[in-house]
């Protein structure tokens, strides 16, 4: 797995540096001038012109961060069109899927709930990979996005310690060639 990072992070980077720039500059300012004598009235017109000035910068930069970052965030789609839900279901100490196969190159979305305690759920690719993981809830449905690519048996494991058994709660998923 590699990280990189996009336009996003940049110009979030380079609006942290002109800010820091800014800050330490202002900082330089004050303290050149800090031996000279300035009258209250000096203080209050400068101080309070500054302080408009400076919320509105501050507003301005907080809109373009939020702005520059919002839409980019991986945010699950609002609903599951084109997609196959696998309905599953943890319990002390199995797990069952609906359906428990799926063709290769499927965009699967996990329907991950449980009817007892939690349980971890923990989706491994044929090669022993962690591919995906979700909490299974009572009482709380969970999803898990994925585009499952590559034929094989998917092992299915609790990540969460859920009694006695917990080691032998494990499961299959089957994507078959198309």
């Amino acid at each position: 797995m590699s990280l990189h990072y996009g336009d996003p992070q940049i110009a979030i980077g380079l609006v942290f540096a002109v800010i820091a720039s800014s800050l330490a500059c202002a900082f330089v300012i004050i303290g050149v001038q800090a031996g000279s004598d300035v009258s209250n009235e000096r203080v209050h017109r400068v101080g309070y012109w500054l302080r408009k000035r400076w919320l509105a910068l501050l507003v301005v930069i907080g809109v373009v961060v939020v702005g520059i970052s919002l839409f980019d965030l991986p945010y699950a789609s609002g609903g599951s069109s084109g997609r196959t839900v696998v309905k599953v279901t943890g319990g002390q100490f199995f797990w069952t899927l609906q359906p428990a196969r799926v063709p290769a190159g499927s965009r699967v979305r996990f329907d991950v709930t449980s009817i007892d305690v939690n349980h971890g759920f923990g989706l491994y690719d044929p090669h022993g990979h962690l591919i995906g993981s979700v909490q299974a809830m009572p009482g709380y449905h969970n999803q898990l996005d994925l585009t499952l690519d590559e034929p094989g048996v998917y092992l299915i494991r609790c990540f969460e310690f859920c009694g006695l058994s917990h080691s032998t709660m494990m499961s299959s998923f089957l994507v078959r060639r198309r």
